[in-house]
C-alpha cells in the first residue's frame, strides 16, 4: 500500500472520529469478531441480542408488526414480499424515527418494478461497515484504488473530488461495446497503483469475451482483487478473469435495499460466507414455509437488525441458494442462483440449475457478443443469440439443450441485433415466462 493510499485510509477513519465518534469502526469490529467465529458463546449471544432488539423495536414502535408483540421466536412473523411493502409502505415506519433524518435507498429490482425503503443513520454505518470488512475479506483495503463498473447516473454518481479523495473511478457499462472495453483496459493500464475490481458480472464477461477473442494481454496490470455483484458469476467469466488478470475472483450477494447479505472470501473462495453479523437468514423450501435441507434449492429470506427506521421482518428476497454446513456447523451458501421465478425447468418439470444452462454456451463464447435463455412453456425455450459474424453450430446447440432438458424439449433459436438490459444495467441470462405467467 503507497504511503498516499495509507493516508486516504487513514483519513476515512479520522473522519469517523470525528463525525460519529467512530460508530462505523465500532460496527466493523463487531462485525469482525462475529464473522470469525460465528457459532463461538459470544458471537451466538450477541446475534440473539441484536435480533431480540430489533424484534422488540418492530412490534412497539410500528404499524405493521403491533399485533405480532406476543411472538415466541421470529418464526411466528410472517414472511414477506416486496409487495407486501410496497401495499403497506407507512405501516412498516417505526414512529421513533418519524422525525429523524433518513436515507433513501432504492432499486429498480429485476422486474423493472421500483422499490425503495428508509434507513437510519446507524444502519447506514452498518452498511458501510459491512462493505469494509467484506471488501478486505477479498483483499481490498480502503485507499487503494478501485474501478467501479456499474450504470452510473446522477443518484450514485460521486463527484470528482469524492472520487478523487476516496480513489475510486467510475466506469458506466450501460453499453460496454469493443470501444468501451479497450477505453476500460486502457484507463487500468495507465494506473501502477494496486488497485480493485468491483462490478457487474455481466460486465465483466463482456471483457473476459473481449480479451479471449483478441487475445490482449493484461497479466501485468497490477490487479489485486476482481469483485462480481449484481448478478450471478458463471465459471467462465471466473474462470477467465482468473487466468487474465492473475488476480483472485470473488462473487457478492448484496441488495441496494438491503446490504451485503454474503461473498466468497479469501478463506472461503468458492462458497458464500453469511452475514450472520448483520442479518437473520433463512432458507426456506421453494414450496412451503420450512427449512430447505443442505443440498437442495431453498428461498431466501433475510431479517435486517439494523433497519430501525423500517424494520424489515423475514423478507422473501426472491432469490434462491444452496446451502451447506461448514465442518464447525456454519452455514454457508454453495451456489446463489438468482431469482425465484426465473428458474428453469426440463419438460418434466424438474429444475435445472442456471449453472447448467451456462454452460451450454461456453463453446460458442467467442461466436457470441450475447445470448439469452427463455423458457416460453413447460417443453418450449427459445434462445436468443447477438453474434459476431456467424453461427453454425445450430443443431449441436439444440442437441446439448435437449440433452438435459428432454428429447421432446421445443427448441428455437432466434438472431438480435441487441439484448437490451433492464432499467438496472444488468442483462438477464435466464428468463422464465412460463413460471411468471402462472
Amino acid at each position: 500500500m503507497s504511503t498516499l493510499n495509507k493516508l486516504r485510509n487513514y483519513s476515512f477513519w479520522f473522519l469517523d472520529f470525528l463525525k460519529g465518534g467512530g460508530a462505523i469502526k465500532e460496527h466493523y469490529k463487531e462485525i469482525e469478531s462475529i464473522l470469525l467465529k460465528p457459532n463461538s458463546p459470544d458471537s451466538l449471544r450477541k446475534r440473539e441480542q441484536n435480533l431480540n432488539a430489533l424484534l422488540k423495536h418492530a412490534t412497539t414502535t410500528t404499524k405493521f408488526y403491533y399485533d405480532f408483540s406476543g411472538y415466541n421466536s421470529i418464526q411466528d412473523f410472517p414472511i414477506i414480499k416486496k409487495t407486501v411493502i410496497q401495499d403497506n409502505f407507512d405501516t412498516f415506519k417505526s414512529k421513533t424515527y418519524l422525525s429523524t433524518k433518513s436515507y433513501k435507498v432504492s432499486t429498480s429490482g429485476s422486474t423493472g418494478v421500483p422499490f425503495f425503503l428508509y434507513q437510519n443513520i446507524n444502519k447506514r454505518n452498518r452498511n458501510t461497515a459491512d462493505v469494509i470488512y467484506f471488501s478486505k475479506s477479498a483483499d481490498y483495503i480502503i485507499g487503494n484504488q478501485l474501478f467501479e463498473l456499474e450504470v452510473w447516473r446522477k443518484h450514485n454518481k460521486k463527484g470528482k473530488l469524492k472520487s478523487l479523495l476516496q480513489n475510486v473511478s467510475q466506469f458506466d457499462v450501460t453499453r460496454l461495446s469493443n470501444f468501451r472495453v479497450k477505453q476500460f483496459l486502457h484507463l487500468l493500464k495507465q494506473s501502477n497503483q494496486e488497485k480493485s475490481i468491483l462490478g457487474f458480472s455481466s460486465a465483466l464477461e463482456s471483457i473476459c469475451l473481449y480479451l479471449d477473442k483478441h487475445k490482449a494481454s493484461v497479466s501485468n496490470f497490477n490487479i489485486k482483487s476482481i469483485i462480481a455483484n449484481s448478478e450471478y458469476l458463471n465459471s467462465y467469466t471466473k474462470n477467465s478473469l482468473k487466468k487474465h488478470f492473475k488476480a483472485p475472483v470473488f462473487s457478492r450477494y448484496s441488495s441496494e435495499e438491503i446490504g451485503i447479505i454474503a461473498q466468497q472470501t479469501l478463506d472461503s473462495p468458492d462458497h458464500f460466507k453469511v452475514n450472520h453479523a448483520s442479518y437473520y437468514v433463512e432458507l426456506l423450501k421453494i414450496d412451503r414455509d420450512e427449512p430447505a435441507t443442505p443440498g437442495e434449492y431453498g428461498r431466501l429470506v433475510v431479517t435486517d437488525l439494523f433497519n430501525y427506521n423500517m424494520p424489515v421482518i423475514r423478507y422473501d428476497t426472491g432469490d434462491v441458494a444452496k446451502s451447506l454446513v461448514t465442518t464447525d456447523n456454519v452455514l454457508v451458501f454453495e451456489s446463489i442462483e438468482g431469482r425465484k421465478m426465473d428458474l428453469i425447468y426440463d419438460t418434466e418439470g424438474q429444475l435445472v440449475s442456471s449453472f447448467l444452462v451456462y454452460t451450454k454456451f461456453y463453446p460458442f463464447y467467442t461466436l457470441l457478443k450475447q445470448y439469452q435463455f427463455i423458457q416460453k412453456g413447460k417443453k418450449d425455450y427459445l434462445i436468443k443469440l447477438n453474434i459476431h459474424d456467424e453461427f453454425p453450430f445450430e443443431p449441436e446447440l439444440i442437441k446439448s439443450i435437449k440433452i438435459d432438458f428432454g428429447d421432446d424439449a421445443n427448441v428455437e433459436i432466434e438472431y438480435v441485433d441487441e439484448i437490451p438490459p433492464l432499467a438496472s444495467g444488468k442483462r438477464k441470462k435466464v428468463i422464465n415466462l412460463h413460471q411468471q405467467a402462472k
